[in-house]
C-alpha cells in the first residue's frame, strides 16, 4: 500500500472529526473531573465551622485551613493531600469513605474503631494531643475515673495513617498518595524505600529461631515479607512461618504468625512516625521538618514504638531519661540535657532520607579530646567504654506459651524482667576495640531437634553492628515445654553518656556486673523480684548466683512458660578469655600520674575567675584526663592563647 503526502484536511470527514472531538472531550473531561474531585471544599466547610462541629457533637474536631497550614508548616496543603476521602460531598459517610485516619490497635492486635473508645461527650479525651503525666504513654488514649487519667484498657498501640491497616507495616502505596505524591516529597519517599530503616532490613533477615544467624531477643520474622533491596510490597508471607513450624514440636498457625508479626511491625517506622509531632502547644496537626529525640522514641506512644522498643527495652539504653527509660526515672544522657538531638550525631547517610548512620563520632565536638585519646594508653577503648556504665530494660527474656490479648500463642515474649545491670562488662568488637555490653539470658521452648553450642558469634561479622550471641544449646527433661533452646544475648550499649566509671571496675582480676530486676508482666505470675551476677575473666563468662523472691504462678500458666531460667541457673557459660589484661605495676604508675595531674589541674582551676577562661580550661582538663602523659604546659599554652 503506497502512502501519499497530503493535507490533514484530506483525511477529515464527519466520522474522523467526531472521533477526534470525542477523544478530546473524554481526555479533558477525565482530567477535569479528577481536578474537580481533588478538592477539600466540603472538609473545610464542615471542620472549619465551629457552629457546625458543635451541632454534630464534635467540637474538638473544629479546625480551619489556616490553622492546618500553620501547624503543619505546609503553606499550600489541603485536607485531602494527607487524609484522602471525598471533599466534594456534604454527606458524612461518603466524605469519610476511604479517608486515612489513625489506627487504634487492641491487645489482640486487631483494629478498634475510635468511636468505640469514647463517649460522644468525651471532647477533651478524644483528641490527638498529649494527655497525662507519663510522657512515654501520653499519646495513648485515656479514660478518666474519679478525676484521674488512666491508660485505655482496650488500646495497646496507636499508629499513624501511613501504615497498612492489615499488617501494620509502613505502606509506601499510601505514602505515594500522600507524603510522596507529585509536588510533595516524592524524592524523599523514593530514597526511604532503599534504606535499612525503610525496608525493615535487619528484622526481615531473621528467618527462624536458628536461621540465618541464630536466635534473637526480638524473635524471628514470623510472617513478614522477605528483605528487599527496594521496598516494593507490604503484607504477610508465610515462607518463614513454615520454616519455624519445622523447628517446633507444637502447632503454630498462620493466624498466630500474623498476630506475632503485627506486634513486630508496630515498632518499625514510616514517614509520620518521624515527622508528625502533635502537641498541646502547637496543635494536633503539628509537624517537624527535622525529627527530634522524642520522635525517635515514639513520641508518647508506649515502649513498643521506634527506638523506645529496641533502645530502651532490648539494649537497655536511655537518651531522654526519666519517663523515656526502663525502669522509669533513670538519668538522661548528658548530651540530651545540653539540647543535642539524636539526629545531630546520627546524621543522614548516602541514601538520603531515612538512611540514618548507626555509628556516631565524638570528634565533631570533642576534637582535641579525641586526638588525645587516640594517642593514649586507652586508645583501644570506645568513649562509651568509660562513659556508659549501666543498662536497663529486659534482664531476662523467655519465649513460651501465653496470650496475645485473648488469643493463645506458643510465642509469648516474657521480657518484662525490668531492671538495671551495672557496671557494664567490656568486650572486644570485630576490630579488637573494647566497648560496653548488656548480657542477658534467653530461652524458647518446644524446639524439636538438639542444637549444639554455637561458639561466640557476631550477628553481623563485617561490623555493621557489634552485637553478639552465644547459643548454649538445647536442654531437655523439664516439667513441660521440652526442648528448651538457651542462648545469651550480648547487645552494644551506647547511652546514656555520663560521668566515667572508676578505674578499679576494669583494672582487677575479673569483671563483675550485677543485675537486679522486677517481673512486671500481667501474664505468668504475680510481680516478683530477682537478680543475678555476670562474671567475665580468663576462665570464661558466666551468669550465676540467680536469686528471686516467692513466685505465685497465675492460673492457666506453668513455671516453664515464663521462668524456665529457674531450671538453668548453672547453664549460662561462654568459654574463652574475657579478662582485661592488667600489668599491675604499670597500672599503679599510670594511676599515680593521673591523680597527680588531676590534683594539679584542680588547683589551677580554682585560681581562674574569668568565665571564658574557665570554659577553655574545662577543655584542657578534659584533654589531660583522657591522656595524662601529655605535657601540661604545652596543652595550656596551645589552648589558652
Amino acid at each position: 500500500m503506497s502512502f501519499k503526502l497530503g493535507k490533514i484536511s484530506d483525511l477529515a470527514n464527519p466520522f474522523t472529526v467526531a472521533v477526534f472531538f470525542l477523544q478530546f472531550f473524554l481526555i479533558i473531561g477525565y482530567f477535569g473531573y479528577k481536578y474537580y474531585m481533588d478538592s477539600s471544599e466540603s472538609c473545610i466547610q464542615c471542620h472549619g465551622s465551629k457552629k457546625k462541629m458543635i451541632e454534630l457533637g464534635y467540637p474538638q474536631f473544629y479546625i480551619t485551613l489556616k490553622d492546618v497550614r500553620k501547624q503543619t508548616k505546609h503553606k499550600t496543603v489541603f485536607c485531602r493531600d494527607c487524609h484522602l476521602g471525598n471533599g466534594r460531598t456534604n454527606d458524612k459517610e461518603k466524605a469519610h469513605k476511604g479517608m486515612l485516619k489513625p489506627l487504634y490497635v487492641n491487645h489482640s492486635m486487631d483494629l478498634v474503631e475510635r468511636k468505640e473508645l469514647y463517649e460522644k461527650n468525651d471532647y477533651e479525651l478524644n483528641r490527638l494531643i498529649p494527655q497525662g503525666d507519663d510522657e512515654l504513654f501520653n499519646m495513648i488514649p485515656k479514660i478518666k475515673e474519679n478525676g484521674e487519667l488512666y491508660l485505655h484498657p482496650e488500646v495497646r498501640n496507636l499508629l499513624w495513617h501511613d501504615r497498612n491497616p492489615e499488617s501494620f507495616n509502613f505502606d509506601f502505596e499510601i505514602a505515594k498518595k500522600t507524603c510522596g505524591k507529585r509536588g510533595c516529597h516524592a524524592e524523599e519517599l523514593k530514597q526511604f524505600r532503599t534504606t535499612i530503616m525503610g525496608r525493615n532490613f535487619r528484622q526481615r533477615t531473621m528467618v527462624s529461631w536458628l536461621e540465618p544467624y541464630g536466635p534473637h531477643n526480638c524473635g524471628p520474622s514470623f510472617a513478614d515479607i522477605p528483605p528487599e533491596k527496594v521496598l516494593k510490597k507490604v503484607g504477610f508471607d508465610f515462607t518463614n512461618t513454615e520454616k519455624i513450624r519445622k523447628e517446633m514440636n507444637i502447632s503454630f498457625t498462620n493466624e498466630q504468625a500474623m498476630r506475632k508479626q503485627k506486634m513486630c511491625n508496630v515498632c518499625h517506622p514510616g514517614c509520620l512516625d518521624c515527622h508528625y509531632a502533635p502537641s498541646r502547644k502547637k496543635g494536633s496537626h503539628a509537624f517537624l521538618k527535622v525529627p527530634d529525640s522524642y520522635s525517635c522514641m515514639g513520641r508518647g506512644r508506649s515502649n513498643s514504638i521506634c527506638h523506645s522498643g529496641a533502645g530502651q527495652s532490648r539494649r537497655g539504653e536511655t537518651y531522654i531519661g526519666n519517663f523515656y527509660s526502663i525502669p522509669q526515672g533513670r538519668k538522661g544522657d548528658i548530651h540530651f540535657k545540653k539540647g543535642i538531638q539524636c539526629i545531630d550525631c546520627h546524621q543522614i547517610g548516602e541514601k538520603g532520607m531515612g538512611d540514618i548512620k548507626r555509628k556516631a563520632t565524638c570528634q565533631d565536638c570533642h576534637i582535641e579530646i579525641e586526638r588525645a585519646h587516640a594517642k593514649s594508653i586507652h586508645k583501644n577503648l570506645t568513649c562509651t567504654a568509660c562513659h556508659v556504665t549501666e543498662a536497663g530494660g529486659y534482664q531476662i527474656t523467655i519465649w513460651g506459651k501465653g496470650y496475645i490479648g485473648e488469643k493463645p500463642t506458643p510465642f509469648k515474649k516474657y521480657g518484662l524482667y525490668y531492671g538495671i545491670q551495672k557496671p557494664l562488662i567490656l568486650m572486644k568488637d570485630q576490630k579488637g576495640i573494647w566497648f560496653p555490653v548488656k548480657i542477658f539470658p534467653h530461652s524458647v521452648e518446644n524446639i524439636k531437634k538438639n542444637v549444639p553450642p554455637s561458639g561466640l558469634r557476631y550477628r553481623w561479622p563485617n561490623g555493621e553492628t557489634r552485637d553478639m550471641y552465644y547459643i548454649v544449646g538445647t536442654i531437655d527433661g523439664l516439667p513441660s515445654g521440652n526442648k528448651h533452646l538457651l542462648w545469651i544475648q550480648i547487645e552494644e550499649v551506647s547511652h546514656p553518656f555520663g560521668k566515667a566509671r572508676d578505674c578499679e571496675s576494669c583494672h582487677r582480676d575479673k569483671q563483675i556486673s550485677i543485675s537486679q530486676w522486677e517481673y512486671e508482666d500481667i501474664q505468668g505470675a504475680e510481680p516478683f523480684r530477682g537478680g543475678y551476677k555476670i562474671v567475665a575473666d580468663e576462665n570464661g563468662l558466666r551468669i550465676k548466683d540467680f536469686w528471686h523472691t516467692k513466685i505465685n504462678v497465675l492460673p492457666g500458666f506453668k513455671l516453664t512458660d515464663f521462668a524456665s531460667w529457674i531450671y538453668f541457673t548453672d547453664k549460662w557459660f561462654i568459654p574463652g578469655n574475657f579478662s582485661i589484661k592488667v600489668n599491675k605495676n604499670k597500672y599503679i604508675s599510670y594511676l599515680k600520674l593521673y591523680k597527680s595531674k588531676l590534683n594539679y589541674l584542680k588547683r589551677l582551676e580554682k585560681k581562674i575567675k574569668n568565665k571564658k577562661e574557665k570554659e577553655k580550661f574545662k577543655e584542657i582538663k578534659g584533654i589531660l584526663i583522657h591522656n595524662p602523659e601529655l605535657n601540661i604546659k604545652n596543652v595550656i599554652e596551645k589552648l589558652m592563647k
